[in-house]
């Protein structure tokens, strides 16, 4: 989101990508909530031509997160995500904030100053174990994530939606 800070404005990637398929001659890689093979046919159905999946993919061991990071995205059916603009003076999705400031603030420096203001305190909390003051980011559909490689996931992931598509075509 970097045309505007009004989040009232966002819009939700199922609502956003017909309306950009219906604007443009390009291929569309519908990115956002999309987790499992029930959102990749749902974006494929929709209009676009791929999907970009992150989130997901901080499951697998591959990913190079802090251990507090895994440990949250393991919580994420309990705890969510919430959106904020503490750690970096823009609004992004993520699991931790800095409690006594609330999830948005218009104390933050502008992008990119938050996070500078902020480096010696992650780095003190990161030296102790602490995922406070981590960006720890991670999409709304967090709480779909499997642990497994990201070979296995891909794979999974394809053959899941594949067999979704059948059974809706019959």
């Amino acid at each position: 989101m970097f045309l505007t800070t009004d989040l009232a404005t966002q819009i939700g990637t199922f609502a956003l990508v017909p309306q950009i398929v219906d604007a443009i001659n390009v291929p569309v890689i519908a990115s956002g909530a999309i987790g499992d093979a029930r959102g990749i046919v749902a974006a494929l159905a929709l209009g676009a031509s791929a999907v970009q999946i992150g989130t997901a993919y901080l499951f697998c061991a591959e990913a190079k997160i802090t251990l507090p990071h895994r440990a949250a995205l393991k919580g994420a059916a309990g705890t969510g995500t919430v959106l904020t603009n503490v750690l970096t003076g823009r609004t992004a999705r993520g699991f931790r904030i800095i409690r006594e400031l609330g999830p948005i603030s218009d104390g933050v420096p502008d992008f990119p100053l938050a996070s500078s203001a902020l480096a010696p305190l992650h780095a003190k909390a990161q030296s102790l174990g602490s995922g406070d003051f981590s960006p720890m980011w991670a999409g709304d559909a967090a709480a779909l994530g499997r642990e497994m490689s990201a070979f296995e996931l891909t794979q999974t992931l394809a053959r899941e939606a594949q067999d979704l598509l059948r059974k809706l075509a019959h």
